[in-house]
């Protein structure tokens, strides 16, 4: 049976596909068009990536930290999430099958 996460996660971004949004971060979902319609996609997708997958894997106390995600896209048919701080980017997919490897710059951050 699938994890809840994963189907919501899975959910969010097939939303996101079917309304054909490719890039998506805090406060505007593309680089050419700024609007706030898909915030609260980001701050889903950061809660169930960000906090309760990455930021608990590594340990990372969510209120106290100073990495800073850049942005969620997608390229060449896969979602990613990208930091700003550390430089580090890593698949949604491998983010939920536990593959952190792609993010061992926040085991020192």
């Amino acid at each position: 049976m699938e994890n809840l996460k994963e189907k919501t996660t899975k959910g969010i971004l097939d939303k996101l596909d079917k309304a054909g949004v490719e890039y998506l971060q805090f406060d505007a979902y593309n680089e050419e068009d700024y609007s706030e319609k898909y915030q609260s996609e980001y701050i889903d997708l950061f809660e169930e990536i960000v906090v309760n997958k990455i930021f608990k894997h590594f340990g990372i106390d969510p209120q106290d930290n100073e990495t800073i995600v850049n942005y969620f896209a997608k390229e060449n048919g896969k979602w990613f999430v990208s930091f700003y701080e550390p430089e580090a980017i890593a698949t949604i997919e491998d983010i939920l099958n536990d593959d952190y490897s792609a993010l061992k710059e926040l085991r020192t951050w």
